[in-house]
């Protein structure tokens, strides 16, 4: 039985755990301001190296400054999670919170997981006076036309300092009601 909670510091750790693996066959990249969608094959098996640890430390600092974190558990497993930031961001004339995180393991995708916690962040976003949130996304092509599919869009000018982390994702914004 899956149960949706919020993630305790505590449970920062367990993030590790989702299991990301993919057969990845194509990505976008951004050219002249559209998508343009290329072969690009990758067999991801876990998580980069570094990358999960890399993730904890800015998420217990996003924790720390007030981050929501939300999950879902299968018994004591964790399967998909999601994560708002507090940072402001000014963007296309609005106001944004970040996108920090939306995984969901492999074997508990087509389930509507990613969907339901995409919402999740969604609505919390409105709660803290959102207008939008923003989203840096790898470019393979299942992620963005996930995001693509729940009404983000492109940003016209990627926030400087996500695009200084993240030069290759695919950098959009979903407007909040």
């Amino acid at each position: 039985m899956l149960i949706e909670r919020a993630l305790k510091e505590t449970d920062i750790s367990l993030l590790a755990l989702i299991d990301r693996t993919e057969l990845i066959n194509e990505c976008y990249r951004l050219e002249n301001g559209e998508l343009l969608l290329y072969p690009e094959h990758h067999d991801m098996r876990g998580w980069p190296e570094g990358e999960a640890e890399q993730d904890a430390v800015a998420l217990h600092a996003c924790f720390k400054r007030g981050g929501w974190l939300h999950g879902v558990f299968d018994g004591e497993q964790l399967v998909a999670a999601v994560v708002v930031d507090t940072r402001v961001i000014h963007n296309q004339g609005l106001q944004m919170r970040q996108l920090k995180f939306l995984h969901v393991s492999q074997g508990a995708r087509g389930l509507g997981l990613g969907g339901r916690l995409f919402a999740l962040a969604c609505q919390h976003g409105v709660s803290v006076g959102a207008q939008a949130l923003y989203v840096s996304a790898t470019g393979s092509r299942n992620t963005v036309d996930f995001y693509l599919r729940h009404g983000c869009r492109l940003v016209s000018q990627p926030d400087p300092e996500l695009y200084r982390q993240e030069p290759e994702d695919i950098h959009l914004f979903r407007m909040l009601p």
